[in-house]
Order: structure tokens, then C-alpha cells, then sequence
């Protein structure tokens, strides 16, 4: 039996948000702060064979995004705007509303 595979999250307006700090001028890899854009190595290759994994960390929590270049543009914007941590809630399923619609 396969197993389906539930749709994967991508923070579009996170993206969104950096492209635009870019397009005002605003260097984002000029921003100081914990966060930073690095590689991670997947533990096996997957379907686009993806060996190496674009990862946003501050060395307590890591994001994995699409691309490097996205990364240094995630990292440079929670760096801009003074994002020291994240506090995710654990059991949160984007696209669904807080009463679990």
C-alpha cells in the first residue's frame, strides 16, 4: 500500500517579504544577527535527488527551504528584523484554522 504524501508547507510570504526588502534596496546579507544560511546533508537522495538540504539556522532551530539563494534571503530577513528565536506550536497544520477546520 502507498503511503500519501500530505502536501508540503512553503512560506510564501516569507519569501515574498525578502524579495520585496530586496527590491527597496535593502541588503539582507548585510543584516547581523544569529541567523545564517548553510547546507545540510540529506540522509538519502530523494526523487529530484537532492543530496545536500538549504537550511536557515541559529543554531537552536533549522529551516529547510527550497534553494541556497532563498536561505541567505530567510536568514538575512529574521536577522533584519531583530528574530533572535522562533517559538513554533508543535502541533500546528498550515491551512487549517485554530479549531482544527
Amino acid at each position: 500500500m502507498k503511503r500519501q504524501r500530505q502536501p508540503s508547507y512553503e512560506p510564501t510570504a516569507v519569501y515574498a517579504l525578502a524579495a520585496d526588502m530586496k527590491d527597496r534596496g535593502i541588503d539582507l546579507s548585510d543584516a547581523i544577527g544569529p541567523w545564517r544560511a548553510t547546507e545540510r546533508r540529506g540522509s538519502r537522495p530523494g526523487r529530484s535527488s537532492v543530496h545536500r538540504l538549504p537550511v536557515v539556522t541559529n543554531e537552536r532551530t533549522a529551516l529547510v527551504v527550497d534553494t541556497p539563494e532563498r536561505a541567505e534571503d530567510v536568514a538575512g530577513l529574521l536577522n533584519w528584523c531583530g528574530v533572535h528565536n522562533l517559538n513554533p506550536v508543535p502541533e500546528l497544520v498550515p491551512g487549517q484554522d485554530g479549531d482544527g477546520t
